[in-house]
């Protein structure tokens, strides 16, 4: 018995021998972040799983309506470095209109800077669960189980979803977001096709306003304020809103809100906003352009030279001051040789 107990003994140490290293390799390799098998010779996948760890992390579940919890995660969201690095200056955001479709350009989305992005959209999502990273279609894909902050105060949203019934359900059903990057770059994002149609639905009414005032006569909605979107040391704010101010009611005279307000009545498959201050960032370049070559508003412009002088200078010291902003909270600024504009961090 001694002899067959010291045989059985023998044979499980050998075992041991052999099991334990190689359970302990495979556990120390894991990251809890799954990736696709075809996904190692690519580099974007390494930038892809830090990014998607760094999310998770910074916008962990919380209540539905916990205000304090929701500007943490867009706080956050604003620092996260290597999610801000490998953002383009400009993202695409919209509904994946087909499983496995992912083509940005063959979905109607909108453009936006992508700090307003990261702090006004992304932070209204809870990650729920381990985030995955997979490569389709020329992309690298970061899937993000998220809940949406469906009971926050009205102000704390983009913009009143709720005007139209369909979106403001897709965003309360979506259950995953998908971050979209190619060559080291997140090119756009989507809330995807796939939707919890199980999760009970909070009901809002539209008013016809898509700004209002609360009691005290602030505005709102309020997370559309460059307040709320930059840090409060940034020397640039006042100038930037008494820039984007003078060149919003010279826009109204125009037209220009026509084109680009949420409601899209044109059907711009890529939209840009101008009526809300954060949202008009991401087009302050291209206004400068765009009214200097008569193309807006469409279809020839404004005939009078001196309006169209007025309008192109006003949208030149918007440019110039968002660009200014940007740059003092960190974020990548390119700019052009319309608005001449000197861009640094001071």
């Amino acid at each position: 018995m001694l002899k067959q107990f010291k045989l059985k003994s023998k044979f499980l140490f050998f075992l041991a021998g052999i099991v334990l290293p190689i359970a302990l390799f495979i556990g120390c390799g894991s990251d809890n972040l799954s990736t696709n098998s075809n996904s190692s010779n690519n580099p974007d996948v390494a930038i892809a799983t830090k990014i998607a760890q760094g999310i998770a992390e910074a916008c962990p579940v919380a209540n539905l309506d916990d205000e304090k919890a929701h500007q943490q995660c867009a706080e956050k969201l604003a620092k996260l470095e290597p999610l801000r690095k490998a953002m383009s200056e400009e993202i695409l955001w919209g509904q994946q209109k087909e499983p496995d479709h992912y083509n940005l350009t063959e979905h109607e989305t909108t453009i936006f800077n992508p700090l307003v992005w990261r702090r006004t959209y992304m932070s209204t999502f809870m990650v729920t669960d381990e985030p995955r990273v997979e490569e389709q279609q020329g992309f690298t894909v970061i899937h993000l189980p998220v809940v949406f902050r469906k009971e926050l105060d009205m102000g704390a949203f983009p913009y009143p979803f709720w005007h139209s019934p369909k979106k403001w359900q897709a965003y309360q059903q979506a259950s995953e977001l998908l971050l979209l990057m190619k060559e080291g770059t997140i090119k756009g994002a989507m809330r995807s096709y796939q939707k919890d149609q199980e999760r009970p639905l909070v009901e809002r009414e539209w008013d016809g306003q898509w700004t209002w005032e609360v009691k005290d006569g602030k505005q709102e909605p309020k997370v559309t304020l460059y307040t709320n979107l930059f840090s409060q040391g940034n020397p640039h704010v006042k100038t930037l809103d008494a820039a984007y101010r003078a060149f919003e009611v010279e826009m109204r005279q125009h037209a220009c809100m026509v084109c680009h307000s949420p409601d899209n009545s044109n059907e711009m498959k890529q939209l840009l906003l101008l009526n809300y201050p954060n949202q008009a960032l991401a087009s302050r370049h291209e206004n400068v352009t765009e009214i200097k070559n008569k193309l807006m508003p469409p279809p020839a412009g404004i005939p009078d030279d001196k309006e169209r002088q007025k309008l192109l200078e006003l949208a030149k010291a918007f440019a110039e001051a968002g660009d200014k902003a940007l740059a003092y909270e960190g974020e990548e600024v390119t700019a052009t040789a319309d608005t001449s504009a000197t861009v640094n961090g001071a």
